[in-house]
């Protein structure tokens, strides 16, 4: 008797577990087809799991690698430079305006364009009915909301939710160290580079965005995405701290940039100019939606506190 009642419980206990498992894979897979709407606000169906993917913005490629998805990429713009993976795939050219022969020779199933540049385009590849997704990621949570839709898109829900939580945890860390630190012990901070045409970031911008997170205090909050500044703006403003972006179609040495800051006219009372306080950065790190912006938002925090 008490025989079989241990193994009645047993076998409840198996049934119980087995149903467990079903519904976690349940929970993982995703059904097709399947109907999202990207940031054009227009209802895209995914017939089937994507197998060839093509994406015409360096955002979207790096969403695609950090997400694991890379080995399905077969084409890419010439501009997408991360991870070193991106060196073997096949480049479509340029992100504006879009050679769609070449894209369509490529056979895509799926095609993640950018409607800041590619709208045209978007249209027109749509109509020839290619499956084409616009992201257009404005914020950081935007970006994550652009990871989370990709991997659902691709099947692999539960990688980018995984792969959110824990961005998210890095973004939390920093906003709770900064948290209690009033505005007035807060650094004040210069975006610039080119010092013939200053353009900075304003509010509505990421590098905006994360400055703030960091504990920063931009110098053009009050200026609305990327503005033109005067070099008498940026001394009456006396900020705490210059970063000076570089990238692919800015590269410099560094200990010219940072001459060249220092000796600009009407600069030297700056304090940022006087403590030497002029950092170079990867402007990839800012200007990209992608997991990376957690890598710069670290990075500003180092720079701005430790």
């Amino acid at each position: 008797m008490i025989f079989c009642k241990k193994s009645i419980l047993i076998l409840i206990f198996l049934f119980l577990i087995l149903n467990l498992f079903l519904l976690m894979g349940s929970s993982m897979t995703v059904n097709y087809p399947l109907t999202i709407i990207d940031d054009t606000g227009t209802a895209v169906t995914i017939p089937q799991e994507p197998q060839r993917i093509i994406s015409t913005a360096p955002s979207n490629t790096e969403i695609l690698f950090a997400l694991g998805l890379g080995e399905k990429v077969v084409g890419i713009t010439n501009y997408c430079n991360f991870p070193e993976e991106t060196k073997n795939i096949e480049k479509i050219g340029e992100m504006t305006p879009l050679n769609l022969e070449k894209i369509i020779s490529l056979n895509p199933d799926l095609i993640l364009a950018y409607p800041g540049l590619q709208l045209k385009e978007i249209l027109r590849l749509r109509e020839l009915g290619l499956s084409v997704i616009g992201l257009d990621p404005l914020t950081l949570k935007d970006t994550f909301k652009s990871v989370e839709m990709i991997a659902q898109v691709c099947g692999i829900s539960e990688n980018g939710s995984l792969l959110v939580d824990k961005l998210t945890q890095r973004v939390n860390i920093i906003k709770s160290k900064v948290r209690n630190i009033p505005i007035s012990a807060r650094p004040k901070i210069f975006v610039g580079g080119d010092l013939e045409t200053i353009f900075t970031p304003g509010a509505g911008t990421l590098f905006h965005e994360l400055i703030t997170f960091a504990g920063g205090q931009n110098i053009a909050a009050d200026l609305s995405f990327w503005k033109k500044v005067s070099p008498e703006f940026v001394a009456q403003a006396e900020p705490d701290i210059f970063i000076v972006p570089i990238g692919v179609m800015n590269q410099g040495e560094e200990s010219k940039i940072k001459s060249d800051i220092s000796q600009h006219p009407g600069w030297s009372n700056i304090p940022a100019i006087k403590n030497q306080k002029i950092f170079i950065v990867n402007e990839d790190l800012f200007y990209r939606a992608v997991p990376r912006l957690v890598d710069g938002l670290e990075l500003l925090y180092g720079i701005f506190y430790e």
